[in-house]
């Protein structure tokens, strides 16, 4: 498959600066260009910053565990192009998968990619042709963060619980440039604090993301 030419998936989206709740500075996050003191960068960039909010993990955990006890799984109901939910902002469904934006991201552009059937076993309920076609989304959705987002590194992985959100599903975050090395790894994404990202924005994102992805599935 051959790769696209960069800045294909829609306009960039400047996002410059953002808060590190841990300490309530900021940290400088260029945009992907062509700044010669930081390969990859621009240094045209526009400063965007996002508020921080935390998030209650007791209510979290009460409501996940009660849903997951009373048989309710939120990923498929993502899945099911009928139904509508206010947390999460669907950004691209195919016969294979649904990828969706959590209401409380650690990191600008992080994303959740899940198969579109339920499935609880991360390895073993699936076929090798089904686990490869969900990797292969996987990459094209690393591909698309990677161009609309400011992104250092790419982190993918897969958690859940059999008590809670059981549905297999990988987590899919752009480490932006700037991160203090105390401050990346788990420490980016295991944390109480979100950035606070308005609706609109969530789905212009969410556009160019189910964009970049069809772009990549049409080249394939």
């Amino acid at each position: 498959m051959s790769h696209p030419p960069p800045n294909t998936f829609g306009s960039q989206l400047n996002v410059a600066r953002h808060a590190n709740p841990r300490t309530n500075e900021s940290y400088a996050c260029p945009n992907q260009a062509t700044d010669p003191q930081h390969p990859g960068t621009r240094s045209d960039e526009t400063i965007l910053t996002h508020r921080t909010d935390t998030l209650d993990a007791d209510d979290y955990i009460a409501r996940v565990q009660a849903e997951n006890a009373s048989g309710q799984c939120f990923i498929c109901e993502l899945a099911d192009e009928q139904t509508t939910r206010e947390r999460e902002t669907v950004a691209y469904r195919d016969e294979h998968c649904v990828v969706f934006f959590p209401p409380w991201p650690r990191l600008y552009g992080y994303s959740l990619l899940a198969p579109r059937r339920h499935v609880t076993n991360v390895v073993s309920d699936f076929s090798e042709n089904d686990y490869l076609a969900l990797q292969l989304r996987i990459h094209r959705l690393g591909r698309v963060l990677a161009e609309i987002t400011p992104t250092e590194r790419l982190y993918v992985f897969s958690f859940g619980s059999m008590q809670g959100v059981s549905h297999v599903h990988w987590h899919v975050a752009p480490l932006p440039p700037g991160v203090p090395f105390r401050e990346q790894q788990f420490a980016a994404v295991d944390k109480l604090e979100y950035l606070v990202i308005e609706k609109a924005e969530r789905e212009e994102l969410a556009a160019k993301v189910g964009e970049g992805m069809t772009g990549l599935g049409n080249r394939s």
